[in-house]
């Protein structure tokens, strides 16, 4: 007999989900930039990035659509 499994709550779910996104949304356009550029992202853009994180993830959290368990 299979346990049961327990899963997360649906908004921290999406909440891991959209961070995970947001993240290599960051890692993606930084490393474009360095191989497009030959220059170095620090400090501009990854700061930028790291300072737009979490208006990303909330952005992203409150637009996602409502599951119910």
């Amino acid at each position: 007999m299979d346990a049961p499994v327990k899963r997360l709550h649906p908004l921290l779910e999406e909440t891991i989900v959209a961070s995970l996104a947001v993240g290599a949304l960051g890692v993606v356009s930084s490393l474009l930039y360095w191989l497009l550029t030959g220059r170095s992202p620090w400090p501009g853009l990854v700061l930028g990035e790291i300072i737009g994180f979490g208006w990303g993830v909330v952005l992203l959290v409150a637009a996602a659509p409502r599951r119910s368990r």
